[in-house]
Order: C-alpha cells, then sequence, then structure tokens
C-alpha cells in the first residue's frame, strides 16, 4: 500500500484516481483530440513519454502531436482495457490491453505502462511492450502503409 511522504510520494488514493481515469481514457476514446484533452489534465507540463520505436517526448503538446495523432490517424478506434495495476510509492504500473484495427486487420497488444507522479499528476511515463501485433497488422495492410511511414519518418527527423 502507498502512502504519502514528505518527499511526494503518492498516496493509494492519488494512484487509484489516476488508474481510474486511465481506464476511462482507454475504454472507447473518439478521436485523438479528445484523448488528449482527457488525459492532459493529469499531466505535470514536462510530462516524458517513453516507448519502444519512438524518440522520448516531452510535454502536453508533443503528446497530442507526436503520439496521439499519429496513432489514431494509423488506427483510429484503437482502444484498451486496463487488465490489472499495482501502485509502489509514487509509482504506478498499468497492465493494459490494447485492439484496434489497422485497414481491415484488428490486432491485439499487450502493454505495461510505469507511470511516475508528482501531485497526482505524471511526470513520466514508460511503456513496455512488443509492437509486432501491430507491426504485422500494418504489413498485412498495404493501405496503411503511407500513414505508418510517414510517422516512422517524422519521428526519425525529431531525433536529429
Amino acid at each position: 500500500m502507498t502512502t504519502a511522504t514528505e518527499n511526494g510520494t503518492a498516496t493509494n488514493a492519488e494512484a487509484q484516481a489516476w488508474v481510474e481515469m486511465f481506464t476511462e481514457g482507454w475504454a472507447n476514446p473518439v478521436d485523438a483530440d479528445t484523448f488528449c484533452d482527457h488525459f492532459e489534465p493529469w499531466f505535470q507540463p514536462d510530462v516524458r513519454m517513453i516507448q519502444p520505436s519512438v524518440r522520448p517526448i516531452v510535454g502536453k503538446q508533443a503528446f497530442r502531436e507526436e503520439f496521439a495523432r499519429p496513432l489514431f490517424d494509423l488506427v483510429p478506434d484503437l482502444h484498451g482495457i486496463v487488465e490489472n495495476w499495482a501502485a509502489d510509492g509514487d509509482v504506478v504500473y498499468i497492465e493494459l490491453r490494447l485492439e484496434g484495427t489497422v485497414g481491415n486487420r484488428a490486432f491485439t497488444m499487450s502493454t505495461c505502462d510505469r507511470v511516475k507522479l508528482r501531485g497526482g499528476r505524471a511526470v513520466e511515463r514508460v511503456a513496455y511492450l512488443d509492437p509486432a501485433p501491430l507491426l504485422k497488422a500494418v504489413a498485412a495492410s498495404p493501405r496503411s502503409w503511407p500513414r505508418f511511414l510517414r510517422s516512422q519518418i517524422h519521428s526519425l527527423r525529431r531525433r536529429s
């Protein structure tokens, strides 16, 4: 069980509230903007997001433009189901099953997000996932190739 301390450790109530918000946000997002509008109040301004295959992004605007827009452009019906979670101090671990369609190819992908909280808001999120199910769906759907390649090229340009 987590408890509040002088060093800013999240309380169990903060962790639970964050997970409830996370669950609601992934349940049935309408599009990239409504997804971001839901999550951004729960982020510190300098939130850092790290995941495989893309460079780390920093800030709410980067979350919207460099994470959510390309993702929902590629997978418009993307949604997620929280399967489990745990909290340890100021860190929340969330197991999430993502489902969506690329072209007409359905896929399911599992991830575990490690979210570090400060004042009940995320300061850092690291996603641990295997992107193979998404990549297989993209490979099997040639119509999705241009969108996917644009997002990858855009990510490469940001790295330099």
